[in-house]
């Protein structure tokens, strides 16, 4: 897009602005879809991952007692996705076809407790006792992001605090509790800690996968700080990625030219 083109599309720097406002909320809201997938890659790779902790019994023991708790957690997310899903549901045009109808017993009720009771006391409590262990900590990043969906932000930074010192910081759950950290704070509007927070995925070559995604995020906060110049670094560091084989490097290549475009038209305007 060029300059004059981007003046044609986006008429003020407060339009601008706004789409980078709803570029940065689709990123910190779908920052949980992320964290999710990535977790599924860990598991299914459990026959390598878990293997190295099979001459230390305590470590086995603990991810033995929270799987049980994922598998509960995953299944009663799924059904409420569903309910809420076909709830939304647009109704059908011919009054001949029923209308989806959706279990009550199966609809997220809004309250955590009523909700995840069970789950949330499992996870805590890997989380308390086994803070250093794997179980622990994606016991907090399953707790985290309960506390998001109930929008209770302070509890799910202060559930990672706790496993945050005892991070060894070349594994992918490592990554993956830096990455929900600095979303938490950019939602909480500071994104001075986000940015330290997403640094730590950054700056670390054990953390590679990552990179794109955290520089992205890292860009968007220093947009609404009003640093320019590193936000736009970022952004073209990103976007001139060479080796953009797998669909996420793809996706973080057209979103990062896409940001330094609306960007550079925010800066003509």
């Amino acid at each position: 897009m060029s300059t004059k083109n981007s003046k044609n599309a986006l008429n003020s720097p407060d339009q601008v602005t706004e789409k980078l406002r709803e570029g940065f909320v689709w990123t910190t809201a779908h920052s949980k879809m992320v964290i999710t997938a990535i977790i599924v890659f860990v598991v299914i790779g459990a026959g390598v991952s878990i293997s190295g902790y099979l001459s230390d019994k305590k470590e086995t023991t603990y991810q033995e007692k929270y799987f049980p708790f994922e598998k509960a957690y995953t299944e009663k997310r799924r059904t409420f996705e569903e309910a809420a899903r076909l709830a939304a549901a647009p109704q059908p045009k011919d009054k001949k076809t029923p209308a989806p109808v959706v279990d009550p017993s199966k609809k997220a009720t809004g309250d955590m407790q009523k909700d995840y009771g069970d789950v949330i006391a499992g996870f805590e409590g890997l989380v308390n006792e086994v803070p250093s262990t794997k179980a622990g900590q994606m016991s907090a990043l399953n707790l985290s992001n309960i506390y998001i969906d109930y929008k209770k932000n302070d509890e799910a930074l202060a559930t990672l605090q706790k496993v945050e010192k005892n991070l060894n910081n070349t594994d992918a759950t490592s990554a993956l509790i830096y990455m929900q950290m600095g979303n938490i704070y950019a939602d909480k509007g500071d994104c001075k800690s986000a940015v330290s927070s997403w640094e730590k995925i950054a700056n670390n070559k054990s953390f590679k996968f990552a990179h794109d995604e955290a520089k992205l995020r890292m860009g968007l906060c220093y947009e609404s700080m009003n640093d320019l110049a590193k936000a736009e670094a970022l952004y073209t560091e990103v976007s001139k990625k060479e080796e953009a084989g797998s669909p996420n490097d793809m996706a973080a290549v057209r979103e990062a030219d896409k940001y330094l475009r609306l960007l550079k038209a925010k800066k003509s305007l």
